[in-house]
């Protein structure tokens, strides 16, 4: 949450930027943005996992 008021770069800025000049296609857009990476995040990270529990039980 810190970061994502003090930033003064990237998607967190851009939606700080757009709720401060009322432009909500920008904060709708920089929210969507977060959730695809965090979504292709938890994707990679559950792919991984269950490859190290595989190799481990044989």
């Amino acid at each position: 949450m810190g970061e994502l008021l003090v930033s003064k770069e990237g998607i967190e800025y851009l939606i700080m930027y757009g709720s401060q000049v009322f432009n909500l296609d920008l904060v709708i857009t920089g929210i969507i943005i977060l959730m695809i990476l965090s979504y292709v995040m938890y994707l990679f990270i559950n792919n991984l996992e269950k490859v190290l529990i595989r190799n481990k039980t044989n």
